[in-house]
């Protein structure tokens, strides 16, 4: 039987606080290391080019939960 998402999900909620957070922190350190993180002048000028796209083209616009269930969507494939 292959574990799913939603399997993994569901079986967690089910846990008291304290072994969720065990399994959230177990989880996380498997990760490794982010990839990339954005220095403050790096996220200020992706910001600002976002938003210079936005101006140009408003019909860009996501609202959040599009972006999320989106983003979501990716990280499951």
């Amino acid at each position: 039987m292959t574990a799913t998402y939603e399997s993994i999900v569901d079986a967690a909620l089910q846990l008291g606080p304290d072994d969720r957070c065990r399994v959230a922190a177990c989880l996380w350190e498997s990760v490794g290391e982010p990839v990339h993180e954005l220095e403050a002048e790096e996220l200020e000028s992706v910001l600002n080019q976002r938003d210079a796209e936005l101006d140009r083209d408003p019909s860009q616009e996501i609202s959040h939960q599009d972006f999320m269930a989106r983003f979501a969507s990716r990280r499951r494939a």
